[in-house]
């Protein structure tokens, strides 16, 4: 397959509709139609690679404007996509460090030179 393959062009606007997709169930939560996606985009993200590979720094072929359209707005929807995720992602790092904290793993040192596990030591539920 290579950039002027038909299927080239299906797979990237496959692409865009998996980026949607995912879109739409990040913020509705929805995980049955999150993982789809995910595994999706994965799979045409693989087959597109290799079309869009650089060499010495330099585009292997130039790119039609139709696709660097379509690239920018696949980094566009990706973006925005990852912006969604972002409070997520940190919410769940919280949780995660503090629970580690719970289980007396010393982690970080605070501002105040504690630990988390210090600093949450009298939490409640912490307490074995």
């Amino acid at each position: 397959m290579h950039l002027r393959d038909p299927s080239a062009a299906e797979h990237l606007l496959a692409l865009l509709d998996c980026l949607e997709i995912e879109y739409q169930a990040l913020l509705a939560e929805d995980l049955d139609r999150l993982q789809p996606a995910l595994a999706r985009k994965a799979q045409l993200l693989e087959q597109l690679a290799p079309l869009l590979s650089r060499s010495g720094g330099k585009a292997a072929a130039p790119l039609a404007p139709a696709w660097v359209r379509a690239l920018r707005r696949a980094h566009d929807l990706t973006r925005r996509n990852a912006i969604v995720l972002a409070p997520r992602l940190r919410a769940n790092h919280a949780r995660l460090s503090f629970l580690q904290s719970c289980l007396g793993d010393p982690g970080l040192y605070g501002a105040n030179g504690m630990t988390l596990a210090a600093r949450f030591a009298s939490a409640p539920g912490c307490s074995a």
